[in-house]
């Protein structure tokens, strides 16, 4: 890792942790990178179709439901050590309702 590539990555990091709150930003405290938290307004009535063979289906071809919420996605980021020169950041995307 040159000085430059790690001089960057720390701006970075410290740039991310004073824009966002604690709440919505964590730096990783073992490498370098972080995760950020992205909560959804859903709109009123919001609804969702499951399809499949469902038991809760009285045709077994799916069902409609209403949600009111969902949990937050999780964009988890890793700096390789040649980030910025060479490489890119890594990114991952995650969420509990999400396979």
């Amino acid at each position: 890792m040159s000085s430059e590539d790690r001089e960057a990555q720390e701006d970075e990091l410290l740039a991310l942790a004073s824009i966002y709150e604690e709440d919505e930003f964590r730096r990783d405290q073992t490498a370098p990178g972080g995760e950020t938290r992205i909560c959804l307004e859903l709109p009123p009535d919001f609804k969702v179709f499951v399809s499949g063979n469902c038991p809760e289906s009285p045709q077994g071809g799916g069902f409609e439901c209403t949600v009111g919420f969902l949990p937050p996605l999780v964009l988890s980021f890793q700096l390789p050590p040649d980030y910025p020169s060479s490489s890119p950041p890594l990114f991952t995307l995650s969420g509990t309702w999400l396979s």
